[in-house]
């Protein structure tokens, strides 16, 4: 087996304080996709932090964003 592309989505929550304000619990899923895998020098990855989105939200938006990693942007747009 070659894998050519991989993805995880994890659920986190973090505490964020400032010295003026109260503290607050943000909550949400990160994802990671790597493509190319089996191509040394065409790897490709991005991160995503998705505040408020639950896990199945993000299982469902990581099956799209494994593909959407390879494509390339279109002209004046970032990724």
């Amino acid at each position: 087996m070659i894998v050519t592309r991989a993805g995880i989505a994890l659920p986190f929550a973090l505490s964020v304080t400032s010295p003026t304000y109260k503290r607050e619990i943000l909550q949400g899923a990160f994802s990671w996709v790597a493509v190319g895998l089996d191509q040394p020098g065409t790897r490709k990855g991005r991160v995503w932090l998705d505040l408020r989105a639950d896990l199945d939200w993000a299982e469902t938006e990581l099956r799209k964003r494994i593909y959407l990693v390879s494509q390339t942007p279109a002209p004046g747009t970032t990724t």
